[in-house]
């Protein structure tokens, strides 16, 4: 397969949050490429867009992950639910590359080991029989969750990486956005997973603990990183700029 072989489809409209998808038809498979935040701002439109892709007799995907920015639990739920669709339709989803924010996600939520995960777009589409066990950093298929992610041990230990800690101001403000719409966090998140966090977050902020708020702030990216929400137009954007806030901050202190 070459470059020169690849029919390219119209690019439907990026998702909300900025994640833009693209996808192109090679050698029997859709190979669909994601650029940005997968998280949960975007899902609702990124699952119709992959859903799109799927038909009777073309149920072959393949899905880029090596420019996607961040990935969290809902991201990831909606390849879950494309590889099962993929799979009813008898086709297959395959992964490749996927990048250090989506390695981590993946390891976090335990979900490793149920995509087929490959270092290269050429070798995810090489069919089984002629793929070799061979080191991710080759153009070679690599089987089920294994290498094609390994990566050094700083990357696991947090989300993102960036050299400053969020301001308090903004913190407070990112804390209080999501405190005001307590609600809406609740209902989208119907088995209670969020709620420790959120009752933290609550105290923190109400005894003007910086320090205490940056934690429970990170716990509460934590187990978004870990857990999918329901879809909620709120939800996702106050998510999204308290993640923007402490994701690249883990461990950090709040500046004062």
């Amino acid at each position: 397969m070459s470059l020169h072989d690849l029919a390219v489809t119209p690019t439907p409209t990026p998702a909300p949050g900025g994640l833009r998808f693209s996808a192109r038809v090679a050698d029997g498979y859709t190979i669909a490429t994601l650029r940005g935040d997968l998280d949960v701002a975007c899902t609702p439109v990124l699952r119709e867009q992959l859903l799109a892709v799927l038909k009777p007799g073309a149920s072959r995907l393949i899905v880029d992950l090596s420019k996607v920015s961040f990935c969290d639990a809902s991201g990831l739920a909606v390849l879950v639910s494309t590889g099962r669709r993929a799979t009813l339709l008898g086709g297959t989803l395959r992964l490749v590359a996927p990048s250090p924010a989506v390695a981590v996600a993946l390891r976090l939520s335990g979900l490793l080991r149920q995509f087929d995960i490959f270092p290269t777009v050429m070798a995810a589409a090489t069919p089984h029989r002629m793929a070799k066990r061979v080191p991710a950093a080759s153009a070679q298929a690599v089987p089920r969750g294994e290498a094609a992610i390994a990566r050094p041990a700083a990357v696991w230990s947090g989300v993102t990486n960036g050299p400053d800690a969020p301001a308090a101001n903004d913190l407070r403000e990112a804390v209080a956005a999501v405190l005001a719409h307590a609600d809406a966090w609740r209902d989208a998140d119907p088995k209670r997973r969020f709620t420790s966090s959120l009752g933290a977050l609550a105290r923190a902020q109400a005894d003007g603990d910086h320090t205490g708020l940056a934690r429970a702030c990170r716990s509460l990216v934590a187990v978004l990183n870990q857990f999918p929400l329901v879809y909620s137009p709120t939800v996702a954007a106050t998510a999204r700029d308290l993640r923007r806030l402490v994701g690249s901050s883990q461990g950090r202190p709040v500046r004062t």
